[in-house]
């Protein structure tokens, strides 16, 4: 039969069974906290992961960097995909038309067709 205790007793005794403790002794001890080495071990590798994802190989840092040069990477092949549509373009145009590569070669390369004189003048 279970045990019925009087609601007077339970409320004018102490809320704590423990003892005062003895002067001198730990104060850890007497509140009833004692050092827990598991804590302390989980605080450690909780530390030491939260290090690393900031400063370790794969860093948070370094995964920033990395994106942030990736967005500049296909920044550069976008322009030059269309610095190669250009050319292209070019191309199709030289080879369509001849007369467009004779002006280019006169001009940029100074050649001249066989039996023409070339007259240079000097700028005063």
């Amino acid at each position: 039969m279970p045990k019925r205790f009087n609601r007077a007793a339970r409320l004018s005794s102490p809320k704590s069974h423990r003892p005062e403790p003895a002067e001198g002794a730990d104060p850890l001890e007497s509140h009833g906290r004692r050092p827990r080495p598991g804590l302390f071990l989980l605080l450690c590798f909780l530390g030491l992961l939260l290090f690393l994802s900031l400063f370790g190989d794969r860093s948070l840092f370094q995964l920033y960097q990395m994106w942030s040069a990736r967005a500049h990477l296909e920044q550069q092949i976008e322009a030059l995909k269309q610095e190669n549509a250009l050319l292209r373009q070019e191309v199709e145009a030289l080879r369509r038309h001849p007369s467009r590569t004779e002006e280019i070669a006169r001009r940029d390369l100074g050649l001249v067709r066989p039996g023409e004189t070339v007259y240079q003048f000097r700028k005063r």
